[in-house]
């Protein structure tokens, strides 16, 4: 017998490991690990080396250019041939490999050697968080009560790794003098041993075979249809309106992230927080975003995947219009706090819209989408913060507004033009207790 057929696990029930939950949780937390040792200092990684606004944000924008590659690869891969598992492993284990290299690549190296390196890291770890999280959702029975409980501790394993590079900047500085700069390396070394623990218990997890039948609307029709049926038949999603709003507002919003990601650590450093300290400040974000992560399901309940989704655009808008309008120390870190609703009830509650307009055989293809159009957001994103940065003179208030005024824009076409999926009958199996339903 298998449990929620439509929605949730497509794994027989009689098949289920014991403590599938605390397994999921502990990959996404090694997971997001990687990403929060290093990703919050890039940035000023670059700075150290000496990259000017430009080449700090084209090697930034590499995550962007990896995450308009690494699905249609990955995503094939993972719905058609090889072992979710398995991919996680073979993935992980090339990031560890990349982060070891990438510190490695300072001068005489130019810049470009650097965006190289960083574009290959990338192609890897995009789908190690994001084959991941299609993991996750074949594995639960009833996803969308339960993707939430195991997604937060992805969050927590971003915090806990930025306290323990703040711990280590702290020990490592403590009779240097006051105007050493961290070593940000070493968070990259921190994010390897990271990937490796991850490349070697991935191979632990419950087995996730690739699904291999073949969608009606793409049978093999040509050799295009033989390598790529997955996404093609992800693309199908699109003749869903709702399905579209929500992708357009989603590569909307990601064109703002990198203002916040990208800017956010410089005005920080710049505004007197010490550099030792920056990777706990930056966990801020990640603190709300734990609170909102256990409200989810109650939210998504109560107030529908619409409301919730409008949430967390409203609140990211009033956040990037606070910054726009007072630098202050006490205002960035109260907008960071911000951020957390943002990711929570717009980015999370919509993998799991997502996940519930895929059937089983397109999911891994179907968030690939999500990445490859996030990807291009991002790409945009942080050239433009590069540009804005140059053409400005470090004005960040007017980068911060400019972003303020895109995602308003975006509010408002989701508001207009998104319609929640309309409810349909639960089986006996699929039975949703309060707080799980998301229409």
């Amino acid at each position: 017998m298998t449990a929620a057929t439509m929605e949730g696990s497509d794994i027989a029930v009689s098949h289920r490991p014991k403590h599938l939950t605390v397994r999921l949780s502990v990959l996404i937390f090694i997971g997001f690990a990687i990403m929060g040792s290093w990703v919050p200092v890039f940035s000023l990684h670059l700075k150290n080396l000496g990259f000017s606004a430009e080449a700090t944000a084209w090697a930034s924008a590499t995550s962007a250019l990896g995450s308009l590659i690494a699905p249609l690869i990955w995503g094939q891969i993972a719905d058609r041939w090889l072992a979710m598992e398995r991919c996680i492993s073979l993935c992980a284990l090339a990031s560890a490999v990349g982060l070891l290299l990438i510190p490695r690549l300072a001068d005489p190296f130019q810049p470009w050697v650097i965006f190289v390196a960083c574009l290959g890291l990338w192609i890897f770890l995009i789908p190690t968080i994001g084959l991941t999280s299609s993991l996750i959702f074949r594995q639960l029975e009833h996803p969308e009560r339960d993707f939430g409980k195991v997604r937060v501790w992805g969050t927590l394993g971003w915090i806990v790794i930025g306290w323990c590079l703040t711990g280590w900047y702290t020990h490592a500085h403590a009779g240097a003098e006051a105007d050493t700069p961290a070593d940000f390396a070493v968070s990259m070394h921190l994010g390897a041993a990271a990937a490796f623990v991850l490349a070697c218990y991935a191979l632990t997890l419950p087995h996730t075979p690739p699904n291999r039948h073949v969608s009606s609307g793409t049978r093999r029709r040509s050799w295009l249809a033989g390598v790529a049926d997955a996404p093609l038949a992800a693309l199908r999603l699109f003749r869903e309106r709702s399905f579209v709003v929500y992708c357009v507002s989603f590569f909307g919003l990601y064109v703002t992230i990198p203002f916040t990601a990208q800017m956010n650590p410089l005005l920080l450093a710049d505004l007197g927080i010490e550099r030792a300290a920056l990777p706990m400040v930056l966990t801020i974000a990640q603190s709300t975003e734990v609170i909102f992560l256990f409200l989810l399901p109650v939210m998504l309940g109560r107030l529908g995947a619409k409301t919730t989704m409008v949430l967390g655009i409203a609140v990211w808008t009033g956040e990037l219009a606070l910054l726009g309008l007072d630098l202050r120390v006490g205002v960035i870190l109260a907008a960071s706090a911000a951020h957390g609703v943002f990711i929570c009830c717009f980015l999370v509650a919509g993998q799991v819209f997502v996940n519930r307009q895929a059937t089983h055989d397109i999911r891994a293809s179907a968030q690939g989408i999500l990445l490859f159009i996030s990807g291009s957001g991002l790409l945009l994103g942080h050239v433009g913060v590069g540009w804005i940065r140059d053409l400005t003179g470090e004005n960040y208030r007017l980068a911060y507004f400019g972003a303020s005024v895109l995602s308003a824009a975006m509010l408002l076409l989701f508001l207009a033009g998104f319609v929640s999926p309309r409810r349909r009958a639960i089986s006996s199996q699929e039975t949703l207790v309060p707080g799980s339903e998301i229409t």
